[in-house]
């Protein structure tokens, strides 16, 4: 009965009370639309470091990680490799030797660090074939070739088939210098990457290094990402010598982010809540109080104040859950086409790009979001109904119902 009033009393005024639904609903909307962007730069962000750089699992030579002392190969590193290659779990698997030293070109020289790669297995754990932008990746048999980032080749002043020069410490300790020409440009979406990793094949670096057919490390791409941690255990079992790490210890400021933007999330949504609250109580406000002489016959004629006072209640918690439902449905068709579409900020790409996050934004609702936005937007129905139920137990009958 109490319910069907509260309904009743809704719409008695049609306009105030599509009024408060529709700032629900937009809040709603507003809310999850920013917490589906976020996550979807983050999500997008993690995607492109796992692709590009870190893999879903590394495995080193626990001393090497210090650093990049190119004597700390990996205990029976090609064995262990043949070995991985072989485990179902695993999409793709490429070893890899690597060193950090001087990138020289005719004019200037840069700090980098070198990656000697077979390109087929590298192929199949980094984007960086694909993201091939002039010449080629590896493409003939050629020996000495190098591939390098767009925003170093600009600041070496060079271009596809330039000749540069590597410089760097090998394993006896003697400075070695090789020279290699640029078979391929490529550019990614991080361009702090782009500007100091270089890749080249393994058999022209591993004579100059000295390190024969010893491997610096292991890049693991697996089928099912959410196996990482389950993976990456089993292997710490099967190989205790070595330093097995997933992509979240490999680099721990990723996974800060995703806990940082949950809480920006959850921040971005409390205050929009906030803001509809006092919408919410400034509008029951003034129908209470537009309601005097009712409550006061209500009152005069037995009915108690705990009643009306639940009659308030529910009829701000109507009003919100009318809103609710519409502005989730606002949000899932605007998410569910802009995933598919993307949100172009091209016009920000050199800012995006410092930080790793791409051109075009894909935004994603997690279905875990749903459930504490539900919960927050009834604690703020139930809330800002408080101070005018309360109000509307002050009324005294007798000069309430003489009320015009």
């Amino acid at each position: 009965m109490l319910f069907k009033v509260a309904w009743r009393n809704i719409w008695r005024n049609k306009i105030r009370s599509l009024v408060v639904i529709a700032s629900v609903a937009v809040g709603l909307f507003a809310g999850m639309f920013m917490m589906a962007f976020f996550w979807g730069m983050a999500k997008q962000e993690i995607g492109s470091a796992v692709e590009i750089q870190l893999s879903h699992i590394q495995m080193h030579n626990p001393s090497f990680t210090d650093d990049k002392d190119v004597n700390f190969t990996l205990e029976k590193g090609p064995q262990v490799l043949d070995q991985l290659k072989k485990d179902l779990r695993i999409a793709g698997v490429s070893g890899r030797i690597i060193s950090t030293g001087m990138i020289s070109s005719s004019s200037t020289a840069f700090g980098t660090e070198i990656h000697g790669i077979v390109p087929s297995d590298e192929a199949q754990v980094s984007c960086i074939s694909k993201n091939i932008t002039e010449g080629n990746y590896f493409k003939d048999d050629k020996k000495n070739q190098i591939v390098i980032g767009k925003k170093l080749a600009e600041k070496l002043g060079v271009k596809l088939h330039s000749k540069i020069v590597l410089t760097f410490q090998s394993q006896n300790g003697d400075l070695t210098a090789g020279s290699f020409r640029i078979s391929g440009i490529f550019r990614s979406s991080n361009s702090a990457f782009d500007q100091s990793t270089v890749f080249t094949n393994m058999n022209d670096l591993a004579p100059l290094l000295g390190t024969g057919a010893d491997l610096h490390e292991i890049a693991i791409l697996l089928k099912d990402p959410l196996m990482t941690e389950t993976v990456t255990a089993s292997l710490r079992k099967s190989y205790p010598s070595l330093l097995i790490q997933p992509w979240k210890e490999l680099s721990p400021e990723m996974d800060m982010l995703t806990g940082l933007f949950d809480q920006l999330m959850y921040i971005i949504i409390g205050i929009i809540l906030l803001a509809l609250m006092f919408g919410i109580i400034n509008t029951m406000l003034m129908a209470v109080l537009e309601r005097q002489r009712e409550f006061g016959v209500l009152m005069a004629i037995g009915m108690n104040k705990s009643r009306i006072f639940f009659m308030v209640m529910m009829e701000s918690v109507l009003l919100t859950c009318v809103g609710l439902p519409v502005g989730i449905l606002m949000a899932l068709g605007t998410v569910a086409w802009l995933a598919k579409k993307g949100i172009d900020l091209s016009a920000f790409s050199q800012a995006l790009s410092q930080y790793g996050f791409g051109n075009i934004i894909y935004p994603e609702l997690q279905s875990s979001m749903f459930m504490p936005v539900i919960i927050m937007t009834a604690i703020t129905a139930v809330l800002s109904a408080i101070y005018p139920a309360i109000k509307a137990l002050q009324f005294k009958p007798a000069v309430a119902i003489h009320k015009l």
